[in-house]
């Protein structure tokens, strides 16, 4: 087991400051994922910006973890088999953007799913 490090995350209304065993490492951040669970540490993973070194007095604090991106497959098909056809037809034919062309409607049909999956 790894030696836990001390992680605090504070907001003071205007942007996120990120601290790892009191150093502030804000600069060096373009992400954070906590993974908390009931009677574990929590997991955090900092992803560092794109132009960004990490600096060298906390090299080695992370355990390094190298896994593939997520298939969104799955997901996606949960999402489609979830929508009604009518529903979704309905919502499509509305469209103010609905094309009379080829693949209109289809398109019309994608940009809908895209939205609803968007959360709009």
């Amino acid at each position: 087991m790894t030696t836990p490090n001390r992680f605090q995350l504070t907001f003071d209304g205007r942007s996120y400051a990120v601290a790892v065993d009191g150093q502030d490492v804000s600069e060096h951040v373009a992400g954070v994922d906590v993974h908390a669970v009931p009677h574990e540490l929590p997991r955090v993973v900092l992803q560092l910006s794109p132009t960004a070194t990490w600096p060298v007095e906390l090299d080695l604090l992370a355990g390094v973890e190298i896994g593939a991106p997520p298939d969104p497959g799955p997901a996606a098909a949960a999402f489609l088999e979830a929508m009604d056809p009518v529903e979704v037809e309905r919502a499509a034919l509305a469209r103010m953007d609905l094309e009379n062309v080829p693949g209109g409607g289809t398109a019309a049909v994608l940009r809908q799913l895209v939205e609803w999956a968007r959360g709009a």
